[in-house]
């Protein structure tokens, strides 16, 4: 039996300063390896092939070789930039926890795309780095071609999961154990640090949690004026979702028709919070097919 069920309703579905040295090993084409500086902070880059721009976004505890797959698959035809996010080395790792807030990874973003000479790209996320591409492609539509979500919640969906979900509360809890982690502890524990949505300890205790401001703590002392504070997203958008994530719920796929009205989604019944990895074939097969798509 095919694991691929596709959901065609309308569900949901940098100043820069870099060197980049060519590296053998990733297959055809060569890959670069350099920095570059994003919103404070330097980043470290992997580059590949030419065309339209690809952005990969990696979350924790990965880093730029989470998509090695698919710079592979798409390099042939496309330039590929992923960066190791801030906190994860050979990237810079800033102590202060506001580092890890969103204007700042929405700055890294911009900083990747003015690298690169390009307004557009197509902006691809897993875990974090797809949490950052939700807020990205919601607030800046002109610099996102397509955007391409692995296991990866959108924020307002995550919100209310954590909220509402018991089932969701207790697969989050390790949340809150990197939110109280005594030091020292690993730099990119500070996203949860500085992430709004906090999650209780039980659904009981939810109520009692102050309902925070998402885009008053997104948006605020962004370099680049959002085009809107909403988090709903009008860029072509396709969804690939492990339904065996143990962290991330089937439950995140509930109502986001409501922020991606026309976005496509595809479960993978038997993947789990990597489908990129698990299912490469597949999950190349619906990323090429998507692009496409006129």
């Amino acid at each position: 039996m095919n694991p691929i069920r596709i959901d065609r309703r309308k569900v949901l579905g940098l100043g820069i300063a870099s060197t980049l040295l060519p590296h053998a090993g990733l297959g055809q084409p060569d890959r670069s390896e350099g920095y570059v500086d994003g919103d404070g902070v330097r980043l470290f880059l992997v580059s590949a092939g030419d065309g339209p721009l690809m952005l990969f976004l990696h979350g924790a505890p990965d880093d730029w070789s989470l998509y090695q797959f698919q710079l592979r698959e798409f390099a042939r035809d496309h330039l590929m930039g992923a960066p190791n996010l801030r906190g994860f080395p050979p990237s810079d790792q800033p102590e202060a926890v506001e580092a890890y807030a969103m204007p700042r990874s929405l700055g890294d973003i911009h900083a990747l795309l003015n690298h690169f000479g390009r307004e557009r790209c197509v902006l691809v996320g897993n875990d974090w780095g797809g949490y950052f591409a939700w807020v990205f492609a919601s607030a800046y539509p002109r610099r996102v071609e397509r955007l391409v979500i692995l296991n990866a919640p959108h924020p307002a969906i995550h919100l209310r999961e954590v909220r509402h979900n018991p089932a969701q509360i207790l697969a989050s809890q390790y949340e809150r154990e990197n939110n109280s982690a005594p030091a020292p502890h690993p730099a990119w524990y500070n996203y949860y640090r500085a992430d709004p949505i906090k999650v209780p300890p039980s659904i009981r205790d939810a109520a009692q949690l102050p309902i925070p401001d998402l885009a008053a703590h997104f948006f605020a002392g962004v370099a680049e004026p959002p085009a809107t504070t909403s988090l709903r997203i009008e860029v072509p958008t396709l969804v690939l979702w492990g339904m065996q994530d143990p962290a991330l719920l089937p439950g995140q796929l509930d109502g986001l028709g409501d922020y991606a009205p026309n976005a496509v989604i595809v479960r993978i019944a038997d993947a789990g919070h990597y489908p990129m990895r698990s299912h490469p074939e597949l999950v190349n097969r619906a990323m090429r097919e998507f692009m496409e798509r006129r």
